[in-house]
């Protein structure tokens, strides 16, 4: 079987949730210099070898198990250092991809890591392999995969992993970010938060918004919506209303609300989604 496709991409298949452009295992990295960026969004996982990304001036180490995530049309430049670089890698987008992306709690391209790298590396085989079967209509299977492998990511990413950003940045959010992880249940206020940092509420939202390109509650919220697919995933026995209050809204129709504008459908329809998708049995026999 070929360790990797590109896929020409119909009108069809763009009206599509999600789809597939692309897919590599064990794929060996060549340099890739994009002046315009891409019109996908693309993940690569680093399977050994150590590579460099470059991107908005800054260059960002690339070591074994990390994960470069790259958001569509944005400049960007990747090659192996020190040898050669393997790694698995996936390019695919839709209309809801974006939000999906997001609500994972990544937010911007740049290298990332997760708890468990080996279901998403499988789940990239699993990708690659159907779309080598020559399936007579492979446009709705593909879409199946692609929405399959970002449930897989939502399960393994936790938010004090990312480093895409600046370490130094980073490690300045630490103790808020930390603050909403530790109180995604708990009703808290834009002071307690700031408080964390020691600086006034206002100066706080203003260097947040800078660092994380979005608004403190914005990001709190894309935790607590992230907690709650995790819960519906992970606790089917638990009612909705219980989700609702361990992931801080008391008020469970504001909570079904806010989900359904961030996900575009209702936790119960994402939940049953999820059932359906978890009835499919995975391909592991990639030869």
């Amino acid at each position: 079987m070929k360790n990797w496709m590109f896929l020409n991409v119909t009108n069809h298949e763009k009206k599509l949730p999600y789809y597939i452009y692309g897919a590599g295992s064990e794929y060996d990295q060549e340099p890739v210099y994009r002046p315009q960026g891409c019109p996908w969004f693309q993940l690569n996982i680093c399977r050994s070898g150590r590579g460099l990304f470059k991107m908005q001036g800054r260059e960002i180490a690339i070591s074994p198990g990390d994960s470069l995530i790259i958001f569509p049309d944005v400049i960007h430049e990747y090659y192996p250092v020190e040898g050669r670089m393997i790694v698995s890698w996936i390019a695919f987008d839709g209309f809801q991809v974006n939000s999906m992306i997001k609500s994972i709690g990544i937010e911007l391209s740049g290298i990332y890591q997760f708890s468990n790298n080996e279901p998403i590396h499988n789940a990239i085989r699993d990708t690659l392999k159907m779309q080598n079967s020559h399936l007579a209509d492979p446009s709705y299977e593909g879409s199946r995969q692609i929405y399959s492998f970002l449930l897989t990511l939502m399960k393994n990413f936790s938010p004090n992993t990312l480093h895409g950003q600046s370490d130094q940045t980073m490690e300045k959010m630490k103790p808020a970010i930390s603050f909403m992880n530790d109180h995604l249940k708990d009703q808290i206020t834009i002071e307690e938060i700031a408080d964390t940092m020691k600086i006034s509420a206002q100066h706080f939202c203003l260097i947040f918004k800078t660092a994380m390109n979005q608004r403190p509650f914005e990001y709190l919220n894309s935790l607590r919506i992230n907690h709650s697919k995790h819960l519906l995933i992970s606790r089917s026995d638990l009612p909705l209303n219980e989700i609702s209050r361990m992931c801080g809204y008391p008020n469970h129709s504001y909570f079904c609300m806010i989900f359904k504008k961030t996900e575009r459908l209702t936790p119960a329809s994402f939940r049953k989604l999820y059932k359906q998708e978890s009835t499919l049995v995975p391909l592991r026999d990639v030869p």
